[in-house]
Formats: C-alpha cells, sequence, structure tokens
C-alpha cells in the first residue's frame, strides 16, 4: 500500500471544528514549535517494554510530525547486534505495535538517526562506545548534547547503569549536571 492510499484511508488528526484545547491559555499567543533535533538513548532496547511501547511510541511521535528531523535512538543492550541489525527489531516492533499507520517515507528519515550500542551495564568500554556514539550524533545530527536517558531495565539495574553513566567522557555534553545540553538553556533563560 501506498503512503498516498494510507493518507486516504486514515482518519484525520485535527480536532473537530470548534474544539478548543482545554488546558491551553486563550492569553498564550506563542506559536507552537517542535522540538529542536535530540536524541533519546534507551538502555534495555531489547526488552519487551521498548519493542512493544517505546519504540512504536517513538514513530508514532515522527508520524504525527512532533519529532525533528534530526531526532536520533540509541539502543543499549548486551546483544552483539550491527546498526542494521537494530534497524529491522525497530522496524518489526513498530509495524507491529504501532498506533499510527505505517508510512516509508517516514521510516526513512527516523532511520537514520539509528545507533545500537552492545554492552552490559557493568562495562566500561560499551559507556565509552556509548559517549563517542552520543558525540557523534551530536556532530552529524546536531543534537548538541540534546539526550533524554529512558531505563528500560529491572529497577535493581538502576544505580549500576547512572553510575557507568555518569563517569562515562559523555557526561559532559549529556548530563544535566554537567551544564550542557536542555538543562543549560533553562537555566540560562534561553529555549
Amino acid at each position: 500500500m501506498t503512503d498516498s492510499a494510507q493518507t486516504a484511508e486514515r482518519p484525520s488528526l485535527d480536532p473537530p471544528p470548534g474544539w478548543a484545547n482545554p488546558l491551553r491559555d486563550p492569553r498564550d499567543r506563542r506559536l507552537p514549535r517542535s522540538a529542536g533535533p535530540c536524541g533519546l538513548v534507551i538502555f534495555g532496547v531489547t526488552g519487551d517494554l521498548a519493542r512493544k511501547k517505546l519504540m512504536p511510541a517513538v514513530y508514532d511521535l515522527a508520524n504525527r510530525g512532533l519529532l525533528p528531523p534530526g531526532f536520533a535512538l540509541v539502543g543499549f543492550a548486551r546483544r552483539d547486534w550491527a546498526k542494521q541489525d537494530f534497524a529491522q527489531i525497530v522496524h518489526d516492533a513498530v509495524k507491529a505495535h504501532s498506533r499510527t499507520p505505517f508510512r516509508e517515507s517516514v521510516w526513512k528519515q527516523l532511520a537514520e538517526g539509528f545507533r545500537f550500542v552492545p554492552g552490559s551495564f557493568d562495562d566500561d568500554n560499551a559507556f565509552d562506545e556509548l559517549a563517542r556514539t552520543i558525540k557523534e550524533l551530536d556532530e552529524t545530527r546536531g543534537t548538541n548534547g540534546n539526550h533524554a536517558f529512558y531505563l528500560s531495565i529491572p529497577p535493581s539495574a538502576f544505580p549500576v547503569v547512572c553510575a557507568s553513566n555518569s563517569t562515562a567522557p559523555a557526561c559532559p555534553t549529556s548530563c544535566p549536571a554537567s551544564g550542557a545540553g536542555w538543562s543549560s538553556r533553562s537555566r540560562s533563560g534561553t529555549t
């Protein structure tokens, strides 16, 4: 089925005539904006939560035009996958579980930002590779330190991942405590 055929079949995402968002203050005159280039790092990306909920939700956001073109998705897990293997896993998860119709054009743009880092949570070399991957995304995708980290792992592993991530070389550009990325702009008053 082509993108145009899918577009004709799916219902409009526009609000009905006369509908107003009850949470929006009518005095707010700011124009709606989409986010700038950013990334999402998912620890435990091979689990059910990531495959059935997180990755399809990321695709749905992209499909609705709510993610920037420079968005990046980094998977971190104990599998020995290449980037292509990871992209295929995400593709299959999206096709099986997304709430919006699959469109190849959206998929291709989103997949350009996919990266996979194999390793265990206590592997310093894996976190060094993660730091290199994030730095590469900052340079090639324009994410500039704007990365969110999602722990799709058992709570017992949280301390290990947080400790490893805070000492990795990625910390100066990706940790809120470093003064870079989103947190520095919010502290300085710019958005």
